[in-house]
């Protein structure tokens, strides 16, 4: 295997676990991620929050191992764009709140363009 395969290889599994290690994070703070949802107005926010952590730990891990790759990217590409749209309300905020929120779009902008650059190669 040549070197630059195993690098390829690795970037997958970096990115990937960053999405199992975040869905597996808001479990063990899952009230705390209930209640940021439910002051958004996200109906269900308990229910939603299982749903999205799920689908964040079984696709991250999907791509880390390369299974269905296009699937994978595009999904966590969405599931970013929504997670996004729903926790960092940078809109409703001022300060330094809102700059951390910020912050928090621009780091998840790039991983979607990453996501995507995978997902259509």
């Amino acid at each position: 295997m040549s070197t630059q395969h195993l690098i390829v290889d690795l970037g997958y599994a970096l990115l990937g676990l960053v999405y199992v290690a975040a869905g597996a994070l808001h479990f063990r703070h899952f009230n705390d991620v209930s209640t940021a949802l439910s002051v958004r107005q996200i109906p269900a926010p308990r229910s939603v929050l299982a749903i999205g952590s799920v689908f964040q730990i079984i696709v991250g891990a999907m791509l880390a191992i390369q299974m269905d790759v296009r699937f994978s990217a595009v999904g966590l590409a969405v599931f970013t764009v929504v997670a996004s749209l729903m926790l960092l309300d940078f809109w409703r905020q001022t300060g330094p709140a809102r700059q951390a929120t910020l912050s928090g779009w621009r780091t998840n902008i790039a991983l979607i363009g990453a996501l995507l650059v995978i997902g259509c190669h």
